[in-house]
């Protein structure tokens, strides 16, 4: 673009805002404001389109092209993130917190691909859901040596979760609930191999077959003349 090119294209511009009262744009752009009071006289409009010499210096910010291109990457990556999430059954609230969308942003996009919003209560876990969802959560959360404050790399397991278990017919809904219960009582990290909740479980099933076999013996004893120990 040759200098008297630029000078015309920028003086456009400034005509425009001048005549839309964006003054402060003007401003922006580095015109004084006394300059914008003789912009549109003819004689200093001829002289700013019709001189040889530039008056418009023009500079590229390479790092901030660098920015924006990272950003709309982003962007692109995000918006498959929150598809994938609403697909998986991600509550309104879950959506808000990692994406910062709005109930209305939410209601849009379930509407764009088609999905229902989830309604009513979650239906009650099984021990064995509860299981699988330990299982493979705490499995790829080694695997991919993700930390707690790790926010988004934390939904992504869940995802992952979800996607293996969907057959089950649960949701990340459910299985964000159900991992964040986990983390608030303590049950992760752990050391050993099993959780407390399924260590307390198996205890209370030990302590259950203790008193079946304590009750044989007592009935043991009463056969044999000994008398019954509770009497």
């Amino acid at each position: 673009m040759s200098k008297s090119t630029l000078n015309d294209a920028v003086l456009s511009l400034l005509l425009d805002l001048t005549r839309n009262g964006q003054l402060q744009r003007c401003l922006e752009m580095g015109v004084e404001p006394e300059v914008l009071g003789q912009i549109q006289h003819p004689t200093v409009l001829s002289l700013l389109r019709n001189t040889p010499v530039s008056w418009v210096n023009v500079s590229i910010n390479s790092e901030m092209i660098l920015k924006l291109l990272t950003g709309a990457a982003r962007s692109e990556e995000e918006s498959r993130l929150i598809e994938r999430a609403i697909r998986l059954g991600a509550t309104t609230s879950l959506l808000g917190r990692f994406f910062g969308l709005t109930p209305q942003e939410i209601a849009l996009q379930r509407t764009v691909i088609g999905v229902r919003a989830p309604r009513g209560r979650w239906p009650e876990l099984s021990e064995d859901q509860d299981h699988h969802i330990w299982h493979r959560w705490t499995k790829l959360m080694d695997e991919h040596q993700v930390d707690l404050k790790e926010s988004m790399a934390m939904l992504d397991v869940a995802m992952l979760v979800a996607e293996e278990l969907s057959t089950d017919g649960l949701t990340l809904a459910q299985i964000w609930s159900r991992i964040t219960q986990w983390i608030e009582q303590g049950l992760y990290p752990v050391n050993k191999e099993r959780p407390r909740a399924f260590e307390r479980r198996q205890l209370t099933l030990m302590d259950e077959v203790g008193i079946r076999h304590g009750d044989e013996r007592c009935t043991s004893s009463t056969h044999s003349g000994e008398g019954d120990p509770r009497q």
